[in-house]
C-alpha cells in the first residue's frame, strides 16, 4: 500500500513545502532556468544592498543638515 503524499492528505503547510522541495531538480536539469533564477535572485540582493546603503546615507545627511541648521 502506499502512502499517501501531501497533497491527498489536504495538508497546505506540507503541500507547499513539497512544492518548495521539488523546484529544485527542476531547476539543476534545466541550465537556462538555473541561469536566470540565479541572475534574479543576484540582481535583487545587489538592488536591496544599494536601497539600504542609500537609506544610511540619507540618515547620515539628515544628521548633518539638523546639526548645521542654525
Amino acid at each position: 500500500m502506499r502512502r499517501k503524499d501531501c497533497y491527498q492528505r489536504g495538508n497546505r503547510d506540507c503541500a507547499e513545502m513539497t512544492a518548495l522541495t521539488t523546484a529544485w531538480p527542476a531547476l539543476l536539469a534545466d541550465p537556462h532556468a538555473l541561469l536566470e533564477t540565479v541572475l534574479i535572485v543576484g540582481i535583487t540582493s545587489f538592488a536591496a544592498i544599494g536601497f539600504l546603503a542609500g537609506l544610511r546615507e540619507m540618515t547620515h545627511d539628515i544628521r548633518q543638515f539638523r546639526r548645521a541648521k542654525v
